[in-house]
């Protein structure tokens, strides 16, 4: 195994699946003159009504009543560290009824990366990279509709890619463990969409915007690495039907990566520049930003991927279909077959930032 270390570049959220309630799972408070978010520990609640009050509070819960307002009459003396799970500083504004898309947390409270989630962003560079081999693409990709939700099915080309089923996934090779930051590591934002509408001049939309926690921008941590070459070539001399492993090394797999993560930033910042409306020029700008700390990445040494919640869909797919000759005919149809208004628009249409411009989800990986 090898430690990798890796750095939160711009904020990272992989989520837990919870969703906290405004002024019921997290109020809004002032700690030092800035405005934080406070996640509320139901233990702590509890040793600060006593059981005489529980009702009282399970009450206020089911009316949605202002978290802060009950502890003044039950609690007086009570300040927000006497009611946290964990404060978190916080970057936006929040509404009257937003929710809050939790950060993943492991058993002793510190956020994470899970190793699935780095493998997975690996795994989609890697076949962006290799999958120009694959002869007649295009008839290899199915579509299916299943109750109304279309789908784009890739598994013939990953199957000749790495492997015909999991026993043969040449994946299995490549072992990555989790990456656990350090306890106050947390920020909260808005995010919003850019998001190019019809009769909009400005790109920026806020309607469906979304408070999330996530991993801060410049938060360090490590984790285990290993491409098992060993291993895979005695499996591979003894079972025929496993993959061709990719990569061979570490600093090959760097250079795969920081290759493919260069080529999407640069592809998102020629789109950009020539949408002629306002409100994109800071994301160009990110992007400017991320493309420069690529090209100062020493070659095998250290890489920038991206990974998590609003990574877009060009960075979550590879945007490898975009080369397909039945991208236009069959992808995009699939993709978003119920905004046919769209039709005129190239896809995808919407990227995410939060309210100050930053982007999410990019990592700078150093052996």
């Amino acid at each position: 195994m090898s430690t990798i270390k890796i750095e939160a570049l711009t904020p990272v959220h992989v989520g837990s699946g919870n969703l906290f309630y405004h002024n019921t799972d997290f109020v809004q408070v002032t700690i030092s003159n800035e405005p934080h978010i406070v996640i509320i520990s139901e233990e702590k609640i509890w040793k600060l009504l006593g059981e005489q009050h529980v009702d009282h509070w399970l009450e206020a819960i089911a009316k949605r009543e202002n978290l802060k307002e009950f502890l003044k009459r039950f609690a007086p003396q009570a300040k927000s560290k006497d009611y946290a799970k964990r404060r978190i500083p916080l970057y936006g504004t929040v509404r009257e009824n937003d929710t809050l898309k939790e950060c993943i947390h492991n058993g002793v409270g510190l956020p994470y990366i899970p190793g699935s989630s780095i493998k997975g962003a690996i795994r989609t560079a890697i076949m962006a990279s290799l999958v120009n081999r694959i002869s007649d693409k295009e008839s290899k990709i199915s579509v299916t509709d299943w109750r109304n939700k279309t789908t784009i099915e890739a598994s013939v080309v990953e199957k000749e890619l790495f492997g015909n089923d999991p026993n043969s996934d040449v994946f299995r090779f490549i072992q990555v463990g989790d990456a656990y930051f350090g306890k106050e590591t947390e920020i909260a934002t808005r995010l919003i969409n850019l998001n190019i509408r019809q009769g909009k001049d400005n790109l920026q939309d806020d309607s469906k915007s979304q408070l999330v926690e996530a991993i801060g921008t410049d938060s360090k941590s490590e984790f285990q690495l290993k491409i098992a070459k060993a291993y895979y070539d005695f499996v591979r001399r003894n079972f025929s039907t496993t993959g061709q492993l990719p990569v061979a090394s570490i600093n090959e797999l760097f250079r795969v990566i920081n290759d493919h993560t260069r080529q999407l930033v640069k592809d998102e910042i020629s789109f950009w520049r020539e949408v002629d409306k306002f409100g994109g020029e800071d994301y160009v700008e990110e992007m400017k930003k991320v493309l420069t700390v690529i090209n100062d990445c020493k070659e095998g040494e250290s890489c920038v991927l991206r990974i998590g919640h609003a990574s877009g869909w060009r960075f979550i797919t590879g945007a490898w279909t975009e080369e397909l000759k039945n991208f236009k005919d069959v992808v995009i149809p699939a993709s978003r077959p119920k905004f046919r208004d769209y039709i005129e628009y190239d896809f995808p249409k919407t990227r995410r930032m939060d309210e100050e411009s930053y982007l999410f989800g990019f990592v700078k990986l150093s052996q």
